[in-house]
């Protein structure tokens, strides 16, 4: 089976080492195939929009609610996957092999094995998380429905970023994006067909069959050695201190990754009190947000390698000068990007849904809500700087305070208190990513990150 996998794959190609030579290039180098990669993540994300919003807006609010509440039991795999990048990166720039190779086992069992668990809790319990999510009577059973599928292919949903996330980490991330194609194209030829046939069954079935795909290729060419890390067999067993490497820094991740996924799988929760076309509203305008984002959160993707490798080649100063570099042109591509986005948000709107109060709102969502998704930008690429050199403690703490004592108390606070209605939510949610960059900023200046031992 590895010989017919080996003949499969491309050939490795030479690997670049970002911890010398022009430090723009290294990052360009880096950068093209993970912003691809990213573009390629969201694309079926906004073709699985444009399906659900043909079945109408109950369908785009079941899904958007088993999608939030997915994103918050997630957390410990989200930190699972950093946690097991930062470990990979540091090895790699360290020259380590056999303990770069034991990183990317380990991180691949040990997601196995919670997303396995995560997956069972969902599909059990599928009805009382969609009543704890917010689901009314006409969208419930559509939710449930669709989070059953969702969570039984949770595995394959989970493993396709964080084997992306851990080949990034190695300066590998055309392998990440060939999983995002193989993803991407088993989505475009399917999902048409699944939804005429099963409808909204069909829409998260084609989902989770082109991720099972995407992984299935991926953890192929850890296998057959396509990537500077391999999973070797040979070393299928645990190695207590490597998890404990990996667990220690994902701790705080848990944490970390789960302060924004719980404060949205809440907000949505108040969201859902303003109607079904508001609730659709916000659903198509995450989705459309995540797309605009792209270009910036792909670059910030670059930060862990350029971070964690430099410092494990014992090169401080060339990792912050990368994150230096990155912040700036996050910056300039925002702007950009974001301002588009202003002026066309009713026509992005339309191709999500035809509902005339579910485009205004949405609309005035992405308008009111720019200069925070710029903050937001910004304030991913220093916690990914912190986070790519073992420091998730300081992210988790930023998270908690910005969100949990800004954004949600002002979420329930402004729409009452001043009669703002939906629109006090946006402004708190806007309030709290800008604190939460100013955080992030300042603590990354501190310099403790350049420190930290794995």
């Amino acid at each position: 089976m590895l010989k017919a996998l080996r003949q499969a794959l491309p050939q490795p190609a030479t690997w670049d080492d970002i911890t010398q030579g022009p430090l723009p290039r290294a990052v360009a180098r880096l950068a093209l195939p993970i912003v691809l990669s990213q573009l390629l993540f969201m694309v079926p994300d906004l073709y699985d929009g444009i399906w659900l919003g043909r079945l109408g807006d109950n369908a785009q609010a079941a899904a958007g609610l088993a999608s939030s509440t997915r994103f918050t039991m997630i957390s410990v795999l989200m930190a699972l996957s950093r946690g097991s990048g930062a470990v990979v990166a540091r090895y790699v720039g360290a020259r380590d092999q056999r303990n770069a190779n034991l990183a990317v086992l380990h991180g691949v069992v040990l997601m196995i094995a919670a997303s396995g668990t995560l997956g069972l809790i969902g599909v059990l319990f599928a009805e009382p998380l969609m009543r704890l999510a917010g689901a009314d009577a006409d969208v419930l059973p559509l939710a449930v429905r669709y989070a059953r599928i969702l969570f039984a292919g949770l595995i394959a949903m989970e493993m396709v970023p964080s084997v992306s996330g851990m080949l990034n980490a190695a300066g590998a991330p055309g392998i990440g994006l060939a999983m995002r194609v193989w993803v991407l194209v088993t989505m475009l030829i399917g999902e048409p067909l699944l939804v005429g046939w099963l409808g909204l069954e069909g829409a998260v079935t084609a989902l989770v069959g082109a991720n099972t795909l995407g992984m299935l290729w991926g953890l192929g060419a850890l296998l057959v050695g396509r990537a500077p890390v391999k999973i070797d067999l040979h070393d299928l067993r645990l190695d207590w201190p490597m998890v404990g490497r990996i667990l220690r820094i994902a701790g705080p991740a848990v944490l970390q990754r789960g302060a924004p996924n719980l404060t949205n799988s809440l907000l949505s929760r108040i969201v859902s009190g303003y109607g079904a076309s508001t609730l659709a509203a916000w659903s198509v305008v995450q989705r459309i947000a995540r797309f605009a984002q792209t270009p910036s959160m792909g670059l910030s993707f670059v930060t862990p390698a350029m971070v964690g490798q430099n410092l494990g080649a014992g090169k401080p100063e060339r990792a912050q000068r990368s994150v230096s570099l990155i912040s700036r042109a996050v910056a300039g591509i925002m702007v950009a990007v974001l301002g588009g986005l202003a002026l066309f948000a009713p026509q992005a709107m339309s191709l999500f849904t035809t509902d005339a109060e579910t485009i205004a709102a949405g609309a005035r969502v992405l308008r009111l809500l720019s200069l925070g998704y710029l903050a937001f930008g910004l304030s991913g690429v220093y916690e990914q700087a912190q986070s790519g050199a073992g420091d998730t403690l300081s992210p988790m703490a930023i998270n908690l305070v910005a969100l949990f004592c800004i954004q949600l108390p002002l979420a329930f606070f402004l729409p009452r208190a001043f009669g703002l209605g939906a629109d006090g939510i946006w402004v708190a949610v806007g309030a709290g990513w800008i604190v939460q960059a100013v955080l992030m900023v300042w603590r990354y200046r501190q310099g403790r990150w350049k420190l930290q031992k794995i």
